[in-house]
């Protein structure tokens, strides 16, 4: 049984009412002294207790889906730590990757490919790195209609926080639905979305970057990604057509990705995102002890003691959210060639309702980017 499972939601929250029952029902009968029944009610009062919170849990990570299988929350998925190796080349780097047409298309409203286009699910292989991912694909209609049949689309990238799943922001955030009518409606030019998750060596938080010894994450969106979608898919080949779009640590990702890598993407917007190289009980050492790699990772520092980079940014943060004085000494920092935009609304915090209100205005500035020479 899934760990999103509706059977198993359900079954955890029987089970709690069930043992809150027979707790209130058992408590009075070992009402005596001793041992033996403070043990027993303490038992009762215990199991109450964890069968409650396991179904609370169950119910805000179906909702949330902070992990969608028992490898996510165990730590057993994701193609273990990773580590750099060999450049593979020729047919095996070339050949297309399997996928299949995600049901999660037909529950965003996607009928008819040439209409409304088509999602596509598949599993990202790093030849590089080691590291995979579950990646979801949307191409649009122009893609499947003969008149486009020779040409070569552009591509955002886009990257769930952590520990956020894609499938949140496809089903929670309308990602998908903004996507294809956006594209109908001449909003946004025909592009395609490659949506997954920062989260490549779970339950390791990698903040997207190159950890000394451990897992390449950076170099798996910068160089295995690219190299998947374009070996699968008819994409733009230059930078020019590749852009890359992220939410809270997935907004640090898409910013450090852009900044670090301006020869694969030409721009990144970056949706409730730090700015700053961080370090917690989620990320491990992700420095090897060195201050050095720790700045280099530090967008802010970056800025102060590298060259801009000619890349385009969009920095979307609320007034109120946590990391908006980062953000604001960040444009002020910013100087020719990097180009910084700014969307900045006085109110939202950092929650599903604003990143579903920023969203449409993110697509349509890296609509506006991205071109296919």
């Amino acid at each position: 049984m899934q760990l999103t499972s509706g059977w198993l939601i359900g079954a955890l929250i029987v089970l709690a009412v069930a043992v809150t029952a027979a707790t209130v029902w058992l408590l009075p009968r070992f009402g005596g002294r001793g041992v033996r029944y403070a043990a027993v009610r303490l038992g009762l009062l215990a199991a109450c207790q964890i069968s409650l919170v396991l179904a609370l849990a169950a119910g805000m990570n179906g909702y949330f889906l902070f992990y969608v299988s028992w490898g996510d929350l165990l730590g057993t998925t994701g193609g273990g730590p990773g580590r750099v190796k060999g450049g593979t080349t020729g047919l095996a780097a070339a050949r297309p990757l399997p996928r299949t047409v995600s049901p999660l298309g037909a529950a965003s409203g996607l009928r008819a490919p040439d209409r409304d286009g088509r999602l596509d699910e598949m599993t990202l292989h790093g030849p590089r790195t080691g590291l995979r991912a579950k990646t979801f694909v949307y191409l649009p209609p122009q893609y499947f209609r003969p008149e486009f049949r020779d040409r070569r689309f552009p591509v955002a990238l886009v990257l769930a926080g952590y520990p956020g799943d894609p499938r949140g922001m496809i089903k929670r955030q309308g990602l998908l639905k903004e996507a294809s009518g956006g594209i109908k409606a001449g909003r946004i030019q025909p592009t395609i979305y490659v949506i997954t998750r920062s989260m490549v060596a779970p339950p390791r938080d990698t903040e997207c970057t190159d950890v000394p010894g451990g897992p390449q994450a950076e170099s798996f969106f910068a160089q295995d990604v690219p190299q998947a979608v374009t070996s699968t898919y008819r994409v733009a080949g230059g930078p020019r057509g590749w852009g890359v779009i992220g939410q809270s640590t997935g907004g640090y990702c898409a910013a450090k990705l852009a900044m670090l890598h301006s020869d694969r993407f030409a721009a990144g917007a970056s949706l409730g995102g730090y700015l700053r190289s961080v370090q917690d009980g989620s990320t491990g050492d992700l420095y090897g002890g060195s201050k050095k790699v720790r700045d280099e990772n530090d967008l802010i520092w970056r800025l102060e003691h590298r060259p801009p980079p000619p890349v385009s940014l969009l920095l979307a943060q609320t007034e109120q959210g946590p990391e908006f004085d980062q953000a604001e000494r960040f444009v002020k920092l910013a100087k020719p060639p990097l180009q910084v935009s700014t969307l900045f609304p006085r109110d939202g915090g950092h929650n599903l309702r604003t990143f579903q209100r920023l969203t449409p205005e993110l697509l349509r500035w890296m609509s506006g980017r991205l071109k296919v020479s």
